[in-house]
């Protein structure tokens, strides 16, 4: 027994390996098909354990990173940093552990791989949900450079996931009983097959001219960019990447570029936008803002457009800790980490407009609200490119930028759209409609991304019916499969009846 528990931790080990910056995609169906394989013959008390051990895994080495932020940057001590990250970690377990038990319950001692299947999408999605959500590492994202990935336009990334899963799991299937790896591997194959069908779900044409585009990367160092001494020099080096910029490009600098107050430095970021301006260009920046008037005063992470069109947007799903503190009266003061700069922000209104830029409009994400699947969808609707801004400078050189990068491909999957991203210190980069990076930036350079954009029209089909069809389908899955279970039950307890009589 404590062999299939250490296995399961191992299973849970090898998931992160499946994306950045290693992207050993076939990992992270070894990594299912492991932990199906030692869900069977178990109650649900040892499968919840197991699940749990497989979370530990797959959250401890794949959201390791949180210390690196609490520690180098939180200035809180390393003795508390990474108990911290364990706890974050044992908390996400939670999930793959009510997977587990949820399946050994319903469909012991032989689990169920269409409940199984149909049960993690669905746990996914309350992930993503609950409390402020936390949408990582979903097993469809790993996909992004697969044939598999063409399922993204038809049903986002939650198809690209079912379908992963039900190849993972008819694999574990066959080392148990290849009879009963029939259905999975049926509707696995049917999703790696409506993958080849991606021209038909994307209905996009481009809307325009290529745009050219200039994402400046300021690489100011995280544990000096907050200091008051650092605003001058800050300014100083945008405005030295700035003049480099030729003709006709949209500028974007990064979240929080310069780290004041909008209403700050209002005068210094006109004289930037007009200076781009003047040479036919548009200048969108990220910045703090503040709002007097309210009482008490408000304060949002934004993003605003300088000059070359308008609008401002609001960052909706802030980062818990790192841009407000939940429970903050009591919090507040305890340990450095709960007391990071800006980390007082209210959310923006979920009915902001998207930005006009030149004669398109972008769709703007802030930091990770680009991993939310539904929420890109829903704002990017309206728009001609993607543009989400970042600074994961708090994550050192870890795998934490990496993943965050990685996922966000799959957004210009889903919705046939560029994707432009500008951050601190990387990875800066241009991503093409089909997920594939176009043009790119090395971390932790100070330098000028140049490269270009086309805007498109149209809506792909998953932008049009969202994710709710392939949760029905999950749902179904798990109906289907408790069902079955059921059935297979009865029939084993009446050839034991007729054996008796």
């Amino acid at each position: 027994m404590m062999r299939m528990r250490l296995l399961a931790l191992a299973a849970g080990l090898l998931y992160p390996l499946a994306f950045a910056p290693w992207q050993w995609w076939p990992l992270v169906l070894a990594s299912i098909a492991l932990g199906w394989y030692c869900l069977h013959g178990i109650g649900w008390r040892e499968a919840l354990l197991r699940g749990w051990l497989y979370g530990v895994g797959l959250f401890g080495f794949g959201v390791y990173w949180v210390h690196v932020s609490m520690h180098e940057y939180g200035h809180t001590p390393l003795i508390l940093a990474l108990p911290m990250t364990f706890l974050f970690a044992a908390f996400l377990a939670i999930f793959p552990a009510l997977l587990f038990a949820f399946t050994a319950r319903l469909a012991a001692p032989a689990p169920g791989a269409l409940l199984f299947s149909g049960a993690w999408l669905l746990l996914d999605l309350v992930r993503a949900r609950f409390l402020t959500g936390f949408p990582w590492l979903y097993p469809g994202n790993a996909m992004v450079d697969t044939p598999l990935a063409g399922l993204a336009p038809l049903g986002g990334v939650w198809l690209v996931t079912l379908a992963t899963v039900l190849t993972a799991v008819a694999l574990g299937q066959l080392a148990r009983q290849w009879r009963a790896a029939v259905p999975p591997a049926l509707l696995a194959l049917v999703g790696w097959g409506l993958a080849a069908g991606e021209p038909f779900y994307s209905h996009v044409t481009p809307a325009g001219d290529p745009v050219p585009v200039a994402l400046v990367q300021g690489n100011i160092p995280q544990d000096v960019r907050w200091q008051t001494t650092m605003r001058r020099a800050t300014r100083e080096i945008y405005s030295d990447l700035n003049a480099r910029i030729p003709e006709d490009h949209v500028v974007i600098w990064p979240e929080a570029a310069i780290t004041e107050f909008y209403q700050d430095v209002d005068e210094y970021l006109a004289r930037e936008g007009a200076a781009i301006a003047t040479r036919g260009g548009a200048m969108i920046t990220g910045i703090p803002w503040r709002d007097r008037s309210v009482r008490p005063p408000r304060y949002y992470n934004s993003v605003a457009v300088i000059s070359g069109g308008r609008g401002v947007y609001h960052k909706q799903r802030l980062v818990p800790f790192g841009e407000y503190v939940p429970l903050e009266g009591l919090l507040r003061g305890l340990i450095p980490f709960f007391d990071l700069p800006m980390s007082s922000f209210t959310p923006g209104q979920p009915d902001q407009p998207n930005l006009q830029v030149k004669d398109h409009v972008m769709a703007p994400f802030i930091c990770y609200e680009i991993v939310y699947p539904e929420f890109v969808r829903n704002r990017s609707a309206r728009s001609n490119v993607i543009m989400t801004i970042s600074n994961d400078a708090w994550f050192g050189t870890s795998a934490g930028p990496h993943q965050h990068f990685h996922m966000a491909r799959m957004r210009a999957r889903e919705t046939g759209r560029w994707l432009v991203r500008g951050t601190n210190n990387g990875i800066t980069a241009v991503v093409n409609p089909r997920g594939q990076v176009h043009a790119r930036l090395e971390q932790f350079e100070r330098d000028v991304l140049f490269s270009e954009y086309t805007p498109v029209e149209g809506e792909t089909l998953y932008m049009r019916l969202g994710g709710w069809p392939v949760w029905a389908f999950a749902a179904l899955l798990v109906g289907v499969g408790a069902w079955r279970t059921r059935r297979n039950k009865d029939k084993e307890q009446e050839a034991r009846d007729k054996e008796q009589g």
